[in-house]
């Protein structure tokens, strides 16, 4: 593994070693981090807001031991100026041992890596992929459920055609055997078919019957900064609400996931729910980031 740039990329064996060194990096974390990655920079490049998976990869970082360097508004970067990403990554490649990238373009990391001397994270790029969310999403739903082994469903919900997290995660869970995947979202946001294979469920409304048979729900937000047409946004922004009637519907072992942030899709008393793992999901991100950099730098 030189990068990290598409879900795409990972077979089962080398998600469930991604597994084992996060679980491993947990424990790192509970004793305060180490020193593995001193000398060690990492740049972290986010032309797109973001805070929670900005944080985390600093974060994760920091905890090996490591430094990092960050530019996080595209107004500050000589991008302003007219320079183009593959010289932007050409430049920071010599500040820094491994670039997480966020940009506003699909197919962004996959260009970044072509000029790259260094690691590329893909951090998020723009409509496309997110890989180390998606990472993390599994690494949560292992905790919960062994996957492969028990008939599982995962049921994707809210917008699911700008959603890069969705495009990730469904790419992803096809590594193992014995999963049902629902797709519930209004038709003008529904899954692209390159994500859809024979024996998914495609809804337009979420039922009870989805809830009640589900093991997995990703909800997600409706993302307004994606839209070109602001009628359109303005019909599905409030297509799905997730309320304590909702999520009790689901069975008690059951849990909802979201990327977030959230807005109006999940409502605060849902929080208390032992459903609700979306909080924990998040946390997650680190050790599974932590997990990425080692293996990337070959710490470990």
């Amino acid at each position: 593994m030189n990068h990290v740039l598409t879900a795409s990329q990972f077979s089962q064996k080398e998600l469930l070693d991604i597994f084992s060194v996060a679980t491993e990096m947990e424990e790192v974390l509970q004793k305060g981090g180490s020193e593995m990655a001193k000398g060690k920079i990492l740049a972290a490049l986010f032309y797109e807001p973001s805070t929670r998976t900005r944080l985390s990869f600093e974060t994760a970082m920091l905890r090996l031991g490591g430094g990092v360097i960050s530019e996080t508004d595209v107004t500050f970067s000589s991008q302003t100026k007219g320079e183009i990403l593959a010289d932007t990554i050409r430049i920071v490649s010599n500040c820094a041992d491994i670039i997480a990238l966020r940009s506003r373009t699909a197919g962004d990391a996959s260009i970044a890596a072509e000029y790259a001397s260094v690691p590329i994270l893909n951090a998020g790029d723009g409509a496309g992929e997110h890989p180390t969310q998606s990472l993390l999403d599994l690494f949560t739903i292992q905790k919960h459920f062994q996957l492969g082994e028990a008939p599982l469903h995962l049921a994707f919900v809210g917008d699911l055609k700008y959603g890069r997290t969705v495009h990730s995660l469904a790419t992803m869970i096809r590594n193992f055997e014995n999963v049902t995947v629902s797709f519930v979202a209004p038709r003008e946001v529904q899954m692209p078919e390159k994500y859809i294979t024979k024996g998914d469920v495609v809804l337009t409304e979420l039922t009870d019957e989805v809830l009640k048979n589900s093991d997995v729900v990703y909800a997600t937000r409706i993302q307004k900064e994606r839209f070109e047409e602001t009628d359109l946004y303005e019909r599905v922004k409030n297509a799905f609400i997730f309320d304590t009637e909702k999520v009790t519907l689901m069975h008690e072992s059951a849990i909802l996931l979201h990327p977030l942030p959230r807005v109006n899709e999940i409502t605060l008393e849902v929080d208390a729910l032992p459903q609700a793992q979306y909080f924990a999901q998040a946390r997650n991100g680190i050790p599974v980031r932590m997990a990425l950099i080692a293996k990337l730098l070959h710490l470990v």
